[in-house]
């Protein structure tokens, strides 16, 4: 199969690091995370070039306890959750490239758009603001408000929104970028998949779960037209 079938009716996006690239919200959660932690003897700067450093280096989920004992502070409970929170609740500095805003505006003329997230409330809906995704993408799920039980790779957020898309499941497609829960449920319901996969990506060296592995696999959003019938 070279091409998706000319049945296809409706696409389904995921959002973080297939619409936009995710460094790009990091990166912007950084700043306002470098702007509390600064002092006289501590530049936003230097402390933003500490949290990308221990970002890069790792572990992820300990980013904020790294740089707060490099800057010989204690990374007492409250004050990682308020970093967090920050960080969850900030308006973010990201934005569409022009290509994909000029591939949505086409997309929507011939499909039904749909966009399906995990991820922490408000931060997805905040990102979906900042995107003015709302433009294009009439049909917006966002996992967290089903509960965490339903994140990825649960079928059930793909079955919602295959009610509200009124489209069949044979006739939907699922664009994402994580192999290991982005593509379980919807082949498992008998949606079409993609793959989007570049090197800047967060999960780009990632392999497929077990019967995950995506119907095809594209390194830009601007070859998605080459595997539809109607563009």
């Amino acid at each position: 199969m070279n091409t998706l079938s000319a049945d296809i009716q409706a696409l389904v996006f995921d959002l973080d690091d297939t619409l936009y690239p995710e460094i790009h919200y990091v990166r912007s959660g950084f700043r306002v995370i470098a702007a509390r932690l600064s002092a006289p003897d501590r530049d936003p700067d230097s402390i933003f070039n500490l949290l990308i450093q221990a970002f890069e280096s790792g572990p992820r989920d300990r980013v904020f306890n790294t740089v707060l004992q490099q800057l010989g502070q204690n990374d007492d409970p409250q004050l990682i959750a308020e970093l967090v929170r920050l960080y969850r609740t900030h308006r973010p500095t990201i934005h569409l490239d022009n290509s994909t805003r000029r591939l949505l505006a086409a997309l929507k003329k011939n499909y039904t758009l749909g966009l399906l997230t995990d991820g922490y409330l408000p931060a997805q809906p905040l990102k979906v603001e900042a995107l003015q995704l709302q433009k294009y993408i009439p049909h917006i799920l966002y996992t967290e408000e089903l509960g965490r039980q339903f994140w990825k790779p649960s079928p059930v957020p793909f079955e919602k929104m295959t009610q509200r898309l009124r489209c069949p499941p044979a006739q939907t497609v699922y664009i994402a970028d994580n192999p290991a829960k982005d593509f379980l449920a919807p082949l498992q319901l008998g949606w079409f998949t993609i793959r989007l996969q570049h090197p800047t990506q967060l999960h780009s060296t990632l392999t497929p779960a077990l019967g995950s592995q995506p119907h095809f696999t594209i390194s830009s959003l601007t070859d998605l037209p080459s595997l539809l019938p109607l563009f």
